[in-house]
């Protein structure tokens, strides 16, 4: 396995397997994450209102009430936005244990925020409160493929796909904390650390011609309890564009009800025991399992509620742990788990989803709230020879300033190693053009731009080491 795969173990055969204890924290996602539609959130269903009146606690003092809150906000930041995506699903009658997958690549038309145009995208919420559910993979003969495994917490705690797992054909059980017994023979298992598991898929596509080939693998991904095995898994649903039933989702506007809301998720989904000091900290203001802090009758405590959340929601949504790189930026910390929970929280702010930096690198010009403009001219010239070092693919894609996906005369959305026609010079050198009007030279090597402010993305996906020790320099982009 990866490097960064080992704390999740992938067993094969049979015989007991023990519960999981989740010992760190993921970063999973960030800007570009591929879920979302403004919104503001609504209590929902999955947070029992009626449980877990205000508790009696000691009333602690307002500076500390205040720091508790804030924490409390950050630290559980992912876990109520998990909690909430997953009801949203049940209100969708989305069904569980069962894939859903796109049957074309994203375009404008999906209000989703930063996808790729270079795969075909899917996921399942995988119900494991009962039992383990078995995962089956076809031989996707060389094509990469991911199915990307991520728990209530955020975690993004293993993949089942070309680089940890390979393409040959396989089957995995995903086995649920605490769950003992028999997985049969040939079936590897994964521990998962919660009960409910989000399973991203993304299937690479190579031009329009191979857009039948690519649905044909992807259509053979199943789930099945472990009661069933040996039956058929049913059949993916096949919407155009699967993704479009995880809307952005803004925290903040819940108010002091988020830590309501972590009250019900935290009684859901069972923290690991590595957190006991956050919680007995965040247990002084009201906050665990079932409670509902909201309802408090401190007015020190319900004050500092109220202020925590723009204040803690704010920190998350400009904290920048990139490293900048040729004029570009880079998360390299984006590790299958991690122990900051400002980071974890930062990557999640914008959806579940964002691969750890072994599975794929994101680069961004400067810091991620600087936008280039459509009234200049960009142009990325990569040299004979060296084009991004990956073992899967790369991708420049073009979004406007809420990371969605821009209309163009031509209707490209991105450039890369797959892009037919592209013009190369003399030289071997490959320049991509980034700019609102045609290019006079032609639109071989034109990545349309909006009129008005917009961003791009860099994908290098299963980077080289190259990428990661600095060996390999991206080009600057360049403003004419």
């Amino acid at each position: 396995m990866a490097q960064d795969d080992r704390n999740i173990e992938v067993r094969k055969g049979s015989g007991k397997d023990a519960g999981f204890t989740r010992r760190k924290f993921l970063q999973s996602s960030g800007v570009g994450a591929a879920v979302f539609v403004a919104g503001a959130v609504k209590p929902s269903r999955l947070f029992a209102s009626g449980q877990g009146s205000a508790p009696a606690v000691a009333s602690p003092g307002a500076a500390d009430a205040i720091a508790a809150a804030k924490d409390a906000y950050i630290w559980g930041f992912p876990l109520v936005l998990s909690n909430k995506y997953f009801q949203l699903a049940l209100d969708n009658n989305v069904p569980l244990n069962r894939f859903s997958l796109s049957t074309r690549l994203s375009t404008p038309a999906d209000k989703v925020a930063g996808p790729n145009n270079d795969t075909l995208y899917g996921f399942a919420w995988v119900d494991l409160t009962k039992e383990p559910v078995i995962l089956f993979v076809p031989d996707t003969n060389g094509r990469y493929y991911s199915i990307q495994l991520i728990d209530a917490y955020g975690n993004t705690f293993t993949y089942v796909g070309r680089r940890v797992t390979g393409t040959a054909a396989g089957e995995y059980a995903l086995v649920p904390p605490g769950w003992t017994g028999s997985i049969p023979d040939g079936v590897h298992t994964i521990p998962a650390p919660t009960k409910h598991v989000l399973a991203l898929t993304r299937t690479l596509v190579s031009g329009d011609a191979d857009l039948p080939a690519a649905q044909a693998i992807q259509n053979q991904y199943g789930l099945l309890p472990l009661s069933s095995y040996g039956q058929t898994p049913q059949a993916p649903l096949t919407p155009e564009a699967a993704l479009n039933v995880f809307p952005i989702l803004h925290l903040a506007g819940q108010g002091a009800q988020f830590f309501d809301d972590l009250g019900a998720g935290l009684a859901l989904q069972p923290p690991p025991a590595s957190d006991g000091s956050s919680l007995d900290r965040f247990a002084k203001i009201g906050i665990g399992p079932n409670q509902r802090p909201s309802q408090s009758q401190d007015a020190a405590v319900l004050a500092a509620l109220r202020d925590a959340v723009p204040t803690s929601d704010t920190l998350i949504r400009k904290a920048d742990y990139s490293t900048r790189v040729n004029g570009w930026s880079v998360n390299y910390k984006v590790t299958n788990f991690i122990k900051d929970p400002l980071l974890r929280a930062s990557t999640t702010y914008y959806g579940l989803g964002y691969h750890v930096a072994q599975e794929a690198l994101y680069w961004g010009p400067g810091r991620e709230d600087q936008l280039l403009s459509g009234a200049d001219k960009y142009s990325l010239k990569f040299a004979a020879g060296n084009l991004p070092p990956v073992d899967a693919f790369w991708s420049l894609t073009i979004y406007d300033s809420n990371f969605f996906l821009v209309e163009n005369p031509i209707n490209r959305y991105a450039i890369g190693d797959r892009t037919a026609g592209l013009q190369y010079a003399a030289d071997g050198s490959l320049e991509i053009l980034i700019q609102h009007d045609a290019p006079a030279q032609g639109t071989s090597n034109w990545l349309p731009a909006p009129a008005g402010p917009f961003r791009v993305t860099l994908r290098t996906y299963q980077p080289r080491p190259a990428l990661f020790n600095g060996d390999y320099h991206l080009p600057p982009l360049v403003k004419a």
